[in-house]
């Protein structure tokens, strides 16, 4: 109980003493028209009505990867390029025209803000671990250890548990989601299977071989990895003491859950992973966390799932 009560005081320190940026690394910026950013005359933003006419950046350009128009929600997009590692904040400060078709006239967005995550310290205890008490999307981890200089990293995704050795002063991006791959699912379009997916956005690449434990997938079921747009069979191993699958890797990837076999989107079916297992890390890519999202249901297994309410369910 008091190990509960200091994950959930850990928390509430967090998010007291966090200055949140006002955009996060990697994500797309939508601008809908109705910010006091804008200066003049505006109607629907779409390229029926507009065209981007210039993008001039003061601070930040190389924050930026695009700016288009989107039709379909009818707003500008800026989207910034993914940076799991920079633990500073930068400012993004600039201009964007848009040019009225078939008219002089222009509407101007002024963007002045930050990017950046907030990040919060992972004290190793004096038993060596590092544990989590929520996983943020906004949020690098940075172990913080004066003493030995390493520890445990012990973190959950849905029912995906993960333990590594880490060191002091490394920084991780930890947070997953359970989106459906699209082009999983269109590359499938007549399969009954049920599919989960499981997606770390960061790609954590550790300096040691982590332990992956997917718990809640059978043993008859097939974990794919999803590499460079393909399905490739996942190197995990079914485990009798553990009741789960379960894989050494030092990266957590984009993983594809089936009860069936799955063609790739490439148009093949995934083949097996080059090798049993990636614990020679950058020189294997394959990847090690559990895709956890079904076709018609498994969009709420994974994301924000605290290693405190794991601790809690396996202890009953």
């Amino acid at each position: 109980m008091k190990k509960i009560f200091a994950m959930i005081l850990a928390v509430a320190m967090l998010s007291v003493m966090a200055v949140a940026a006002d955009f996060n690394p990697g994500k797309k910026i939508r601008f809908n028209g109705n910010e006091d950013r804008w200066e003049g005359e505006l109607k629907a933003i779409n390229t029926d009505n507009y065209s981007v006419s210039s993008v001039k950046w003061e601070q930040g350009r190389d924050l930026v990867s695009s700016v288009t128009i989107d039709n379909d929600d009818e707003v500008l997009v800026v989207a910034l390029k993914p940076d799991y590692k920079t633990t500073k904040e930068k400012t993004l400060e600039g201009t964007i025209k848009l040019r009225e078709k078939g008219k002089t006239r222009y509407a101007t967005l002024s963007i002045n803000a930050t990017v950046g995550f907030d990040v919060m310290d992972l004290t190793v205890d004096v038993n060596g671990d590092v544990e989590v008490p929520t996983i943020d999307s906004g949020t690098l981890y940075r172990i913080d250890d004066a003493g030995k200089g390493y520890g445990t990293l012990s973190f959950s995704a849905g029912d995906t548990d993960i333990s590594v050795r880490v060191y002091d002063d490394e920084v991780y991006y930890l947070y997953s989601n359970s989106d459906a791959i699209k082009s999983v699912l269109t590359a499938n379009p007549d399969s009954d299977a049920v599919i989960d997916f499981l997606t770390f956005e960061g790609t954590p690449t550790f300096n040691s071989t982590a332990t992956v434990n997917f718990y809640g997938v059978e043993e008859d079921q097939i974990i794919y990895e999803m590499r460079n747009g393909r399905l490739n069979r996942s190197a995990a191993k079914w485990s009798e003491d553990d009741g789960a699958w379960v894989l050494k890797t030092r990266a957590l990837g984009s993983y594809v859950i089936s009860d069936q076999a799955l063609k790739s989107p490439t148009g093949t079916t995934g083949g097996s992973s080059s090798g049993t297992n990636n614990e020679t890390g950058g020189n294997n890519p394959d990847t090690g966390a559990n895709d956890v999202t079904g076709v018609a249901t498994a969009l709420a297994l994974a994301s924000l799932v605290s290693a405190a309410a794991v601790s809690l369910r396996k202890s009953k």
